[in-house]
């Protein structure tokens, strides 16, 4: 039988003792040769044992192998929420069920605005009011202030949204301006007819007269000792924020109207 035969050589040059590597053992596959008549072609395989290799002195050193670290990251804080408004144009179609022809102004006096307000949940959302065009600054003003010092509104829509009915819109705590109606019990309009006045929170902020409360649901926040997230009582930064731009607050009438800020002079 003839065997294969694998000569290795391994040449070794100018090698002094500085800089040792140790390389890795390395497998070569032999040649097949030819096998001889009634023999099996073979193949062999050569392990090469680990040879350390010295670079000579001049030779530039192989640094170890290293993982580079992530690069660090900064996570920036979220900014404060800031309050913001916008200014809508009304259309008879805006204010439909909140407006008729006998109302002492007419639809195109009145403007709408996107406000922003802190809801029950804690968080900034925004809302839709119509009022008056001429106190547009004002109203924004005064939600701004109140953006500012997180006074929780409940919800702030139109009146339309509850189908123009006043007392539906109080039951679910709608805090609204516009809405052409009577003060309640006679023939005289409301300063919410003028767009000159806005309720907050009605619910909890109830009108209250000698155990009479509209909405009725408000009962049970007669209570003003007692106060509540959206409660609104005397001496509160909600009534300066009015006061300070010139609006009264229904709070302290003898009829009290808890709910109720609005601009004098309509």
């Amino acid at each position: 039988m003839r065997k294969a035969v694998l000569a290795v050589l391994v040449l070794i040059s100018g090698c002094s003792a500085a800089g040792a590597i140790d390389a890795p053992p390395e497998t070569f596959a032999a040649p097949i040769t030819a096998a001889a008549p009634g023999e099996t072609a073979q193949s062999t395989s050569t392990t090469v044992a680990a040879t350390t290799i010295t670079l000579p002195s001049h030779g530039l050193p192989i640094p170890p192998s290293t993982s580079v670290p992530p690069l660090p990251t900064t996570t920036l804080p979220s900014e404060d929420p800031v309050f913001e408004y916008a200014i809508h144009e009304v259309s008879a179609d805006t204010v439909a069920l909140s407006w008729r022809e006998e109302c002492p102004l007419h639809w195109e006096e009145l403007t709408m605005l996107t406000l922003s307000y802190w809801n029950f949940d804690g968080r900034p959302v925004k809302g839709r009011m119509v009022v008056n065009t001429a106190v547009v600054e004002d109203v924004a003003a005064a939600f701004e202030g109140l953006f500012n010092i997180k006074f929780p509104i409940e919800r702030i829509a139109l009146v339309d949204d509850y189908g123009g009915d006043d007392r539906e819109a109080m039951r679910h705590n709608v805090t609204s301006g516009f809405n052409c109606r009577f003060v309640d019990g006679t023939e005289r309009w409301s300063n919410h007819a003028f767009g000159l006045a806005v309720d907050i929170n009605p619910l909890i902020n109830p009108w209250a007269r000698e155990g009479d409360f509209l909405p009725l649901e408000g009962t049970r926040f007669a209570d003003r000792d007692k106060p509540v997230p959206g409660m609104i009582n005397v001496g509160d930064k909600a009534v300066t924020i009015f006061e300070q731009l010139g609006w009264s607050w229904g709070g302290v009438w003898q009829s009290a109207d808890y709910m109720h800020f609005s601009k004098p002079g309509n």
